[in-house]
């Protein structure tokens, strides 16, 4: 199984995120290969998860396709987010530099668009 970490701290960076996830999911799928990739947005970046977001369907179509979406608690405080504002299905962790080294040494490979 090949698990995967992609980090995203950058809003404009949200459009190749999704890109990249998605063209490694149809690789993987046409391939039988089992994953496990996760997207952990930090500092601005969590303010796309929040309902409404420009790429609400795009990250709902994703968690479909069993991608875990993770937000960072740090950054939702210091963007003055709370929880029931966010996508349903979007998980959140205490720090995601803290679940960044956690998946890291869990085996994850790391990328950062």
């Amino acid at each position: 199984m090949y698990k995967v970490i992609y980090h995203i701290d950058e809003r404009e960076k949200w459009s190749l995120t999704l890109g990249n996830v998605t063209n490694m999911i149809v690789y993987y799928q046409a391939h039988h290969i089992d994953y496990q990739i996760e997207v952990l947005a930090n500092s601005v970046a969590v303010c796309d998860y929040l309902k409404g977001s420009t790429f609400q369907s795009q990250i709902l179509s994703l968690i479909e396709k069993k991608v875990i979406f993770v937000a960072c608690h740090n950054a939702m405080e210091a963007h003055h987010i709370l929880a029931e504002q966010l996508m349903e299905n979007i998980q959140v962790v205490d720090a995601g530099v803290v679940e960044l080294v956690t998946k890291q040494s869990e085996g994850f490979a790391y990328i950062k668009p």
